[in-house]
């Protein structure tokens, strides 16, 4: 995992969102001076085109930074709004140009995705359960064919998780979803992408609470020796560099592109493999940990809590295999050239 992008990401990610300020933001604190210190690096814009004073980097060349950012559990959806920029122009250039949200160039701030648990009429547009609704500005809105690119600041926002979750349930006039349409598009668009966003969170959380475990149990001693050296310990906690290792595996396979688009079925695939290893992750962690890893005070349930938040959101492991296993059923070809075309990439025999 070492290269220039991981290691910038970590130095600066690990210099301005730090547990004190995580826990600030879940308590209600003002985001904007996080995300001054974010966008200020300049990794906002990495994977628009140089045209438009972007980078103009692939998924695969930016995934060390979004998996930085799991680790980090950065209380903001910059995962999500690097996808949703780089969408937002390829839009605003072909078939949004003169959508009136768009009409002075992309917006500012973060941007989250919003493709499920939608409800629009005319008394407006109403989005549950929003993946980082009480932190985003934006969120990109579908139902059915419409397409919206809605302010927070205009939103009705109720949280709508538990003790420091920071999705919400957002609500819009109509008037106001008036203002912001982007159109119609007949496609699902935003659902691979957040499915993307929240498995390379998903894999880089893990990874924060394995190391994290790993050291606790090398650290902590019974009986005159670390903890880590008691085989059923042992035994648990190679399980879980398992499941860690098999998460950050597949997000970053959903991340292997020439472009900044995931191919849906590595998204699906990433989703459901990091979702189904989050229970055993945080309940191993937890165990290693004992009581004093739920506590206010330790850090470890800062992570926790946002790996089961982030395990749930944007469709849960079963959604997502479902989702794949209808494509596998779909496919003219065997299981074995569907993984080989659709998953690999390679070519057809």
């Amino acid at each position: 995992m070492q290269n220039d992008f991981y290691d910038s990401a970590e130095r600066v990610f690990g210099e301005v969102c730090t547990p004190t300020v995580i826990r600030q933001i879940e308590g209600g604190a003002d985001t904007a001076n996080l995300w001054s210190e974010l966008s200020s690096v300049g990794f906002t814009d990495a994977l628009l085109p140089e045209s438009v004073d972007g980078a103009a980097l692939t998924l695969t060349e930016v995934w060390p930074m979004l998996f930085s950012m799991g680790r980090h559990a950065l209380p903001l959806p910059y995962a999500h709004t690097l996808l949703a920029r780089a969408w937002l122009q390829q839009a605003h250039a072909t078939t949004c140009a003169q959508a009136q949200v768009l009409a002075e160039g992309l917006p500012e701030g973060t941007i989250t995705f919003a493709p499920f648990r939608v409800v629009a009429g005319d008394k407006g547009v109403q989005a549950a359960g929003v993946s980082f609704g009480l932190t985003a500005n934006w969120v990109l809105v579908q139902s059915q064919t419409d397409v919206w690119l809605l302010p927070t600041s205009q939103a009705q926002r109720t949280p709508s998780g538990g003790h420091g979750s920071l999705d919400a349930d957002l609500s819009w006039s109509a008037e106001v979803a008036k203002a912001a349409s982007l159109g119609r598009f007949q496609q699902p668009q935003f659902r691979e992408l957040l499915a993307l966003s929240l498995a390379v969170l998903i894999a880089g959380a893990s990874d924060r609470v394995f190391e994290m475990t790993l050291g606790w149990a090398n650290q902590r001693e019974q009986f005159g020796k670390p903890i880590g050296r008691f085989q059923a310990l042992q035994q648990q906690i190679s399980e879980v560099a398992e499941q860690v290792f098999g998460a950050r595996m597949a997000a970053e396979m959903a991340c292997r592109s020439n472009t900044w688009q995931p191919a849906p079925a590595l998204a699906a695939l990433a989703k459901a493999q990091t979702s189904q290893a989050v229970a055993r992750v945080v309940a191993v962690a937890h165990a290693v940990h004992g009581a004093i890893g739920v506590t206010r005070e330790f850090d470890l349930q800062l992570y926790t809590r946002r790996l089961n938040e982030w395990a749930r959101a944007g469709g849960g492991a079963g959604y997502w295999s479902g989702i794949l296993g209808q494509q596998v059923l779909g496919a003219k070809s065997s299981a074995l050239d569907f993984i080989r075309t659709e998953l690999f990439a390679e070519p057809a025999a």
